[in-house]
């Protein structure tokens, strides 16, 4: 039987641009804070984490399932969809036996283990982020800090509606995608993409040929972070058959971050909380409107074109 490795970065249409690139040890503080994070500008840093004790030990398999002890995780045979699909062929498996089942896959084979707890043990060999101390606060929405195992497995397109990601490799290499939709694009590609019209064989017909994404596209080798802020779409491909690991470190966006009344991701935030978890709403909203505060007081503008 031929095996069929789902890459999801070229199925969205769109002109590739090099991603913005800083080398780590030039980078402060203040300058990724007012220049990136500010700005809601995505960056490929290198060698953030390359002086962490993970990038070399976590190269041997053995040096990791000697540290699982019984750690259960999900583990499933498909790329990372988005939603998760119900149906996908998940199962409960030991962190130390997936471990070698990724090691001893054949080229052709995905595995993936996503957003896996940190195990205790592990964690005294990730370290901290040199241009990310005093703001680094807990974010709001998503967990502080999860790791993903995966063996050709690509991650579906997606984008966070609050809180900053780092995404930092610790082993292997990856390749990522990013794009940002304006108010009057949003509209054109976003219900396309979540209907997962991309993934047909004649998806790039359905997108508009007028507008033309610019799509920011960089590889993360081991020891290299991604910014990605809220709101900008990305997907993520496996850049070989290499069996990788990668931490998402999320923390708290600036005030002015969470929301404009005219902006698509705005209005959807409100309307998933109704849908789905009604007890969000209230605190989203207000905090939208200390967010929309905020900016008037400070007379920031909301970065997005029209």
């Amino acid at each position: 039987m031929t095996r069929t490795i789902t890459t999801v970065i070229d199925l969205i249409p769109g002109e590739i641009l090099p991603l913005a690139t800083i080398q780590a040890e030039s980078l402060t503080e203040q300058a990724f804070w007012d220049q990136y994070v500010r700005k809601t500008t995505p960056v490929l840093i290198k060698g953030a984490a390359a002086a962490w004790p993970a990038i070399q030990s976590w190269k041997h398999p053995s040096y990791l399932q000697g540290r699982c002890g019984d750690i259960m995780v999900e583990v499933s045979h498909t790329f990372n969809a988005s939603p998760q699909l119900e149906t996908a062929a998940q199962q409960r498996q030991r962190l130390q036996e997936c471990i070698a089942e990724m090691c001893s896959a054949a080229d052709d084979i995905t595995i993936s283990a996503p957003a896996i707890d940190i195990p205790e043990s592990w964690q005294a060999d990730i370290g901290e982020f040199r241009f990310l101390r005093a703001r680094n606060r807990n974010p709001l929405g998503y967990p502080r800090r999860r790791i993903f195992l995966y063996k050709n497995a690509s991650t579906e397109w997606h984008y966070h509606p609050l809180d900053e990601t780092l995404t930092t490799q610790l082993v292997g290499s990856k390749r990522v995608s990013l794009f940002r939709l304006t108010r009057s694009s949003w509209f054109k590609f976003a219900p396309l993409i979540k209907a997962n019209f991309h993934h047909m064989p004649c998806g790039q017909s359905f997108f508009p040929s007028d507008i033309r994404l610019q799509k920011f596209q960089g590889d993360l080798d081991a020891g290299d972070a991604l910014y990605i802020p809220p709101f900008w779409w990305h997907g993520i491909d496996a850049a070989n058959a290499v069996p990788g690991i990668t931490l998402a470190h999320c923390f708290r966006s600036p005030l002015s971050r969470f929301g404009n009344w005219n902006d698509p991701v705005t209005r959807e935030l409100l309307s998933d909380a109704l849908r789905f978890n009604k007890l969000r709403f209230v605190p989203l909203l207000i905090l939208i409107l200390l967010s929309s505060l905020s900016r008037k007081v400070k007379r920031e503008s909301w970065i997005i074109d029209s």
